[in-house]
């Protein structure tokens, strides 16, 4: 397992040390309201426009928010709009992998190896 720290896989893992052994999840960073003509949303962010084909969704069966974001799609009858990547359950020294498993289903965007390809194309400097 390990992590992103300035867009280069590190194989470490969280100082957990430093926060009395409790896994302290920083703000998300892939945040912007989807609105129907793309304007900012309640908080101001930026928005993106809602249209058919337009997004993707990466998720993790092994995730608990991952449920949540599966869940919501299928709630707000989102299926055929947005797609889904789900990554192999097993992470390792390169964390979230698109290896063959069971109900993995592989990017079809970049045809990432693993998860973290995805955030540093998204952002080259990516630390999370």
């Amino acid at each position: 397992m390990g992590l992103l720290v300035d867009g280069k896989w590190q194989d470490q893992w969280y100082d957990t040390g430093a926060t009395g052994g409790r896994f302290k999840r920083d703000r998300a960073r892939f945040c912007n309201w989807i609105t129907p003509d793309g304007r900012p949303g309640p908080t101001g962010e930026g928005g993106f426009k809602a249209e058919s084909g337009r997004y993707h969704l990466y998720v993790s069966y092994a995730c608990p928010w991952a449920h949540r974001t599966l869940i919501y799609r299928r709630l707000k009858g989102l299926e055929e709009m947005i797609t889904v990547s789900v990554v192999n359950p097993v992470m390792l020294e390169q964390g979230w992998t698109f290896a063959p498993a069971d109900r993995v289903i592989a990017d079809p965007i970049m045809g990432a190896e693993f998860m973290h390809q995805i955030n540093t194309a998204a952002q080259p400097e990516h630390t999370r």
